[in-house]
């Protein structure tokens, strides 16, 4: 019989299997790069091929003049779960959920992430070994072909292209703490003595001159050189296997830091990285700037995940956000990268930047939180932090580095080229108003077009979404006509900036997000704000969420009624029945100063409060912070603002 009269069931099985084939060979075709992901943790750009002349990074710099050597690139994010659940995806962090560090919200499906994308077209995919993706993800035991620190490209198939990522941890903020420097240097990793002279170290304006300040950014310099030292064991392996001529490399850090008021923040030191990408001669037609050479186009994690689908040949999901910048998916470069920063850590704060690669704008929704009262942890593994609050608390800090401890600006705008360390704010300057206004318009589109859900206080997301509720997941939620995010983001500003006009509104909106926002401009503002305690003690009675009934009692604490408000906080500490509602009542007491109230006994029965497995943040560990923290220091209080 002829091929022409098959049955039409055999035809279809035909079809089938030639498309089979046809997928087969391409996803075995010698024509498809390999790529490998070599990240290191919490650097700026402190290499010797990025300019900085106390550097000794010989392996990154010869990797770099045969590199293209990327001086716009950014992390979206200046802390790592947060930064690396955008890579993942190719999603803002603030998009999907994941913004709030260790905040574990569940995902929906149709969120992409490049490792699946990579093994459904036939590659292999390694991580060795750390995830940290703030999400799910964590958990997902198919999402690597192999992850743990033994993973390697070379446990594929012979016939197979590999994507494979090293991540080298040696210059994590834990590894400066005084035992781990030890450890270092007894088992002849760095110098005994470090390499720099701590008296020759420049120190950033913003650092008072302290020597234990000198001394951690020089022993900074030995990690990134030990790290230095790793990468090249890692490409003199690629070279020996004979994969050199046929894998794409790059090479970056997770976001920028390390020492205090880089890392977590969102200025440029926590935000911008050393980025090089080497692409061998076969595969030099991925990019048009050549080997050696600058691009200076804007660069952020949101485009890794697209520009390595575009390099392998994938196809590039439509809800990711971000633009290849390699490939023949390339798109034009941005004229702007945004930035979220949220819960760093045991502490809630909102702020949102964008920057055109010279001008920086920074708004921050929760002006009254400094940066310096945040995360202990530094405290806890750096000798700089304990120093530079030490210096700040005795009256040694001048002007500029006093600002890192004191209450933070509504605005925050930095000439970059002119003031790289972004220490002088010329937000109120003639000349700035024209930018000021055209980036903060900018930055206010992005964030309605990404449905930032960053205007939303974290423990009521746990009340919004979830099993058995309406939605499921928060993106779900950010997408829907409940979550009217241009009206709320005019609230929070207005808020914020205290337009007393309005907040008898939004203390009495039927949208539970604008009436947080209405209780929270009324704790900053409030002076003449009397007239509202009627509102605000209705929103502590009778509000249906518990972050609005803290909030609003924290705001009843400074506008002259701090026995009500003291009694409602400590109401809803003893009945959250999560973490996050708990972490917002610790914070209610200590920002409202009601906590000169509390005795050692409170503290401790808030230390001994125990959640149900399933329940959100049951396992988180940032109240644990504050209440440890709060009753090592006991009868004395912790200086929050």
């Amino acid at each position: 019989m002829s091929n022409l009269h098959l049955p039409v069931k055999g035809f279809v099985v035909l079809l089938v299997l030639l498309l089979a084939e046809g997928v087969l060979a391409r996803e075995m075709s010698p024509d498809r790069p390999n790529v490998l992901w070599i990240t290191c943790e919490d650097i700026s750009p402190y290499l010797g091929s990025y300019g900085f002349v106390q550097a000794h990074t010989p392996n990154l710099d010869r990797l770099a003049k045969r590199s293209i050597r990327y001086t716009q690139a950014y992390a979206n994010a200046p802390v790592c779960a947060v930064a690396r659940s955008t890579i993942l995806s190719g999603m803002y962090a603030s998009s999907i959920g994941t913004h709030q560090m260790r905040s574990k919200v569940p995902l929906p499906e149709e969120i992409p992430v490049y490792p699946k994308l990579l093994r459904d077209a036939g590659y292999y995919c390694t991580n060795n070994s750390k995830k940290d993706y703030n999400s799910p993800y964590n958990d997902d035991a198919e999402l690597w072909d192999e992850s743990s620190n033994t993973a390697h490209y070379k446990n594929r198939r012979s016939d197979q292209p590999f994507f494979a990522v090293f991540n080298l941890t040696v210059t994590h903020e834990s590894q400066l703490s005084e035992s781990r420097i030890r450890h270092y240097v007894e088992n002849n990793l760095i110098p005994e003595k470090p390499r720099i002279d701590p008296r020759d170290i420049e120190l950033p304006p913003y650092h008072p001159d302290l020597p234990e300040i000198r001394e951690d950014w020089a022993r900074l310099h030995d990690l990134i050189t030990l790290m230095d030292r790793q990468v090249g064991e890692l490409l003199d392996e690629l070279e020996e296997a004979g994969l050199a001529d046929n894998t794409v490399v790059f090479f970056y850090s997770d976001h920028g830091g390390q020492l205090s008021r880089s890392k977590r923040y969102i200025y440029n030191g926590g935000t911008q990285v050393p980025l090089l990408i080497h692409l061998p001669d076969k595969w030099k037609q991925l990019s048009s700037v050549p080997a050696g050479a600058v691009d200076a186009s804007l660069v952020s994690f949101v485009d890794l995940a697209p520009t390595l689908l575009s390099i392998t040949g994938c196809e590039i999901p439509d809800n990711m956000q971000g633009r290849a910048f390699l490939g023949d998916k390339a798109e034009k470069s941005p004229d702007f990268v945004h930035f979220i920063r949220d819960r760093m850590g045991e502490r809630y704060d909102f702020s949102r930047a964008i920057t055109d690669g010279r001008y920086y704008y920074i708004r921050n929704f929760m002006p009254h939180r400094p940066l310096g009262r945040d995360s202990r942890y530094g405290y806890q593994v750096q000798a700089n932090w304990r120093a530079y609050e030490a210096a700040y608390e005795a009256g040694k800090t001048n002007e500029i580095q006093s600002q890192f401890y004191e209450r933070k600006p509504l605005e925050q705008f930095f000439d970059t080229e002119n003031d790289p360390w972004q220490v002088n704010n010329v937000v109120e300057q003639p000349a700035s108003k024209a930018r000021v206004k055209s980036l903060s318009k900018e930055l206010d589109r992005w964030m309605v077009e990404t449905r930032d859900v960053g205007l939303i206080p974290e423990p009521m997301v746990h009340e919004l979404i979830g099993a058995g509720k309406k939605y499921r997941t928060l993106h779900a939620f950010a997408q829907s006509s409940d979550y009217p995010i241009q009206k709320i983001l005019e609230a929070a500003k207005s808020a914020t900036a205290g337009s007393s006009e309005n907040l008898l509104a939004y203390l009495t909106d039927k949208n539970p997000i604008i009436r947080y926002w209405g209780a929270y401009g009324t704790f900053l503002h409030p002076d003449q704000r009397n007239s509202l305690q009627r509102q605000l003690k209705t929103i502590v009675d009778k509000d249906e969420f518990a972050a609005n009934r803290i909030m609003a009692a924290q705001a009843l604490a400074v506008v002259g009624d701090p026995d009500t408000a003291f009694e409602a906080i400590m109401r809803e500490a003893h009945a959250a029945d999560n973490g996050y509602v708990l972490l917002q009542a610790l914070h209610a007491f200590q920002y409202s100063h009601t906590d000169d109230r509390l005795s050692l006994d409170h503290w401790k029965a808030f230390k001994d409060k125990e959640f149900e497995s399933g329940d959100p943040g049951s396992d988180l560990g940032y109240p644990q912070r504050i209440i440890e923290d709060a009753i090592a220091l006991f009868p004395k209080r912790r200086k929050v603002y």
